[in-house]
Parts: C-alpha cells; sequence; structure tokens
C-alpha cells in the first residue's frame, strides 16, 4: 500500500510541551505529515513555547510509554532532524479560546486538504504508536467507514484499554460509555463486534479522509468541550459509519488535557467545575440537535447529579452541573 499522505491537527490549551510529543510521535510514524498545532490562547504562555521551539528552541520529550511499538520520542525527534523547524510542524495562534470543535476546525482548515488521504485529530496528551497511521488508512479504505477510532491504551503499565475504538451512547441518558475500557487489547473482540456498538470515536485521536468533511461539514463549534465528537459521528450518519482500527494503537494520558484527572479506565472522573458544566451543557446541546425528546428528562438527570455532588461535599461542581443543565443557559464558565 502507498504511503498515505497525512495532514494531523493538535488543539493545545496549556500543555505546550505534550502537544510537541503529540506531533513527533505523528512524524516518528509518518516522516511527511503535515502537522499543525493550534494554541487556543493558552494563559500558560505554552503557545508562545510553542512556536519558540517550532522556530528551533531546544525541546526535551517527555518519557516515553511503556510499550515495544511505541519508538522514543527523543528517537523521533533525531530522525526528523535537529530542528523542530524543519519537521513539517506549523503552530497556529488562536486569538480566542473558542473551545476544543473551534481549535480543531481552524487546523483542518489550515490543512491542504485537497492534497492529503488521511486526517488525524490527535490530543496533545497523546501518542501513536509505530503502525498507527498506516493502520488507520487500511481502515478508511472501507468506503461505508467515515470517522476512525483507534485502540486508545493508558500511557504507564499495565497498558489498559481506554477504549475500543470509542464509546456507545446510553439511548436514554446519553451517557457515553468506552468500550473496552480496563481490558487488555489481546482479549478485544472482534473487529466487526466492537463496531456494532459503536457510536462515536474517542476524541483522542480520529481518523478520516477529507471528503467526510465534504459532506458532515466541519465539527460543530456550539460545543466548547465534550460531544463534539459524538455529533459528527451523528452528522454523518445517514451516508457513514464509524470505524474502529484495531491495529492504531494511541497512549492517551487521562485527563491531561481536560483536566478530568482519573487514574484509570474505570474510575470515577474527578473533574473540575469547569468540565462538569461543559459535559452538562455539551449533553444538552446534543439532545437537542439528534433527540429533542429527551431534554427535558437530561435536565432532570442534571438536578440529579447535582445533588450528589452536593451530598459528597462538592458544591462547586453541583452549581456547574446545575447551570449546565439549563436550557439556554449562557456560558457561566470559559
Amino acid at each position: 500500500m502507498t504511503r498515505p499522505r497525512v495532514g494531523a491537527v493538535i488543539v493545545n490549551y496549556n500543555c505546550g510541551p505534550l502537544a510537541i510529543d503529540a506531533a513527533l510521535s505523528v512524524l516518528g510514524d509518518a516522516p511527511d505529515a503535515s502537522v499543525v498545532i493550534v494554541d487556543n490562547a493558552s494563559p500558560d504562555g505554552s503557545g508562545d513555547r510553542l512556536r519558540m521551539i517550532a522556530a528551533g528552541a531546544p525541546h526535551v520529550p517527555a518519557a516515553a510509554p511503556a510499550d515495544v511499538r511505541f519508538m522514543a520520542l527523543a528517537e523521533i525527534r533525531r530522525q526528523v532532524g535537529p530542528r523542530v523547524a524543519e519537521s513539517g510542524i506549523n503552530v497556529i495562534q488562536s486569538p480566542t479560546n473558542g473551545g476544543f470543535a473551534a481549535g480543531c476546525n481552524l487546523g483542518l482548515k489550515a490543512l491542504p486538504r485537497d492534497r492529503l488521504d488521511l486526517l488525524l485529530l490527535l490530543n496533545p496528551d497523546a501518542v501513536v504508536a509505530a503502525g498507527a497511521i498506516d493502520a488507520f488508512a487500511r481502515r478508511l479504505e472501507d468506503p461505508s467507514v467515515g470517522l476512525c477510532g483507534a485502540s486508545v491504551l493508558a500511557f504507564d503499565a499495565p497498558l489498559r484499554v481506554q477504549a475500543l475504538g470509542g464509546a456507545r451512547l446510553h439511548p436514554l441518558t446519553l451517557l457515553g460509555e468506552n468500550l473496552g475500557g480496563g481490558t487488555r487489547l489481546e482479549e478485544a473482540p472482534p473487529t466487526a463486534e466492537i463496531e456494532r456498538r459503536l457510536d462515536y470515536p474517542l476524541g483522542a485521536a480520529i481518523a478520516l479522509r477529507p471528503d467526510y468533511i465534504d459532506r458532515a461539514g466541519f465539527l460543530d463549534e456550539r460545543y466548547f468541550l465534550y460531544y463534539e465528537e459524538a455529533d459528527w459521528a451523528f452528522a454523518g450518519q445517514t451516508f457513514s459509519r464509524v470505524g474502529w482500527a484495531r491495529d492504531a494503537v494511541v497512549h492517551h494520558r487521562y485527563g491531561a488535557s481536560s483536566k478530568s484527572a482519573r487514574s484509570e479506565a474505570r474510575a470515577p472522573s474527578n473533574r473540575s467545575p469547569l468540565s462538569d458544566y461543559h459535559m452538562a451543557r455539551s449533553r444538552l446541546l446534543f439532545a437537542l440537535k439528534w433527540r429533542p425528546a429527551l431534554a427535558p428528562a437530561l435536565t432532570l438527570l442534571g438536578a440529579a447529579q447535582a445533588g450528589r455532588r452536593l451530598l459528597r461535599g462538592k458544591a462547586a461542581q453541583a452549581r456547574a452541573v446545575a447551570l449546565g443543565s439549563l436550557p439556554g443557559a449562557a456560558r457561566a464558565f470559559s
């Protein structure tokens, strides 16, 4: 198979060094790839740091995952050259933080999509293992597959699965459940079985052909955080389905970019008020767009979730969930 011409987009917010590592992992697997890092107006100065590294400033990569399929980031950097500026990484500074979807769209529009075979959205707290790009390309040869998810594994040993391809949505609560979470990749069921249950790819890594955008459009920028990948999958459901590239291994640090830390796949997420607000708000936006009959029930679900947080002594999170669950609520957090 001819190597695909690849364009990758990484959206950074306050985790610049990790974003460079993510970019280097793409270049280690596809040396001729075009990589765009969009800095979403990070207040910690990481946007300036990204531009300095892209101009040739030294960069010390983080430790590589405990996985023999992954080439050490330091070795990747030696292969792509002593200057990151020579490696195909383009840093774009967004004047405002419009959210994950807006940052992705900015990067996608900066890529020469008419000259590319494969697009990849990669979280800044994720890295691709060797062979992942070719595995994505093979799965996307199936014309029925629109968006394609990866085998997303933990960054550190014991390398448990975070998601096989992505997640399914509960038909009533619209809460997402990652497929295969907490298992080992070697235990994964057949691809067809996973894909039958797959509603959307995990946002840590999403591959697609450029023509998917021509038919489904760009990501809906009304989603500031969460549910944008589910919305994108639903936008293409009349002409495509979601696929899983089993051999596309991606290592992901849980919560490093969203600041909703948890230690393992099935552990509860210790979300910040910001994350809690946008999870509730985006779920309601998704319902109003795709399942409007469920919207009133989801407002009640938000009230119940707020009550549980109050009982756990998390008043700020309770207020955030309650606000996010109100129809038409303004963005109280940004």
